[in-house]
């Protein structure tokens, strides 16, 4: 008598997931996937651990006053609000002011809050600018400002004049480190007029 083979249902497994577009890729560096492959034999490619990056608000140079705006939409209620906060280069406030906005886009309200910004810094004769925003969509428009909500093109365009007479600089700041003018762009929704 021919005793028949058994195959183990383990190998099986194997065979299917080494043979599928799984058995390329990466596992999500799951513990529970991790018991899983080690169980059936399979060679396992951990993803990379993602990149740590220290986040920081640093204080302007000296005689330098820097700016930090942000803006706010509300799908729930369709209102946008915008803020920026100016310290000098101790940290010190300087001054804040926060405001809601007609038109209903997150896009605009960041935008409107640097121009709000550079607006009350011009009255003030503050010359000497450092602009943080934590969109890089906004720090674009200071390059194509054919790109800005058409909304406000003209108080763009006006903004960029005050900029081109100061000593202006601008960065982007992740928005871990801009929660103050995060939670202003919030507080500006609710408000009914500028706040300054």
């Amino acid at each position: 008598m021919v005793e028949a083979r058994m195959r183990s249902p383990t190998k099986d497994l194997w065979y299917v997931i080494s043979s599928s577009k799984l058995a390329i890729g990466c596992i999500f560096n799951s513990s529970e996937e991790l018991v899983v492959l080690k169980k059936i034999d399979v060679q396992c490619r951990p993803r990379r651990a993602p990149r740590v990056i220290e986040v920081n608000w640093h204080p302007p140079l000296y005689e330098c006053i820097k700016l930090n705006t942000d803006g706010a939409w509300k799908n729930s209620s369709n209102k946008a609000g915008y803020d920026g906060i100016c310290r000098d280069y101790s940290g010190k406030v300087m001054g804040a002011f926060c405001s809601n906005l007609d038109i209903p886009s997150f896009v605009a309200a960041k935008v409107m809050a640097v121009i709000k910004a550079t607006e009350l810094t011009w009255v003030r004769e503050w010359k000497h600018i450092w602009l943080e925003v934590d969109s890089e969509l906004v720090l674009s428009f200071l390059h194509f400002p054919t790109l800005v909500p058409w909304q406000l093109s003209v108080e763009w365009s006006n903004c960029l004049y005050r900029i081109s007479e100061m000593n202006f600089h601008s960065s982007h700041i992740f928005r871990e480190a801009n929660k103050v003018a995060d939670a202003l762009a919030n507080e500006g929704i609710k408000s009914s007029s500028l706040m300054w």
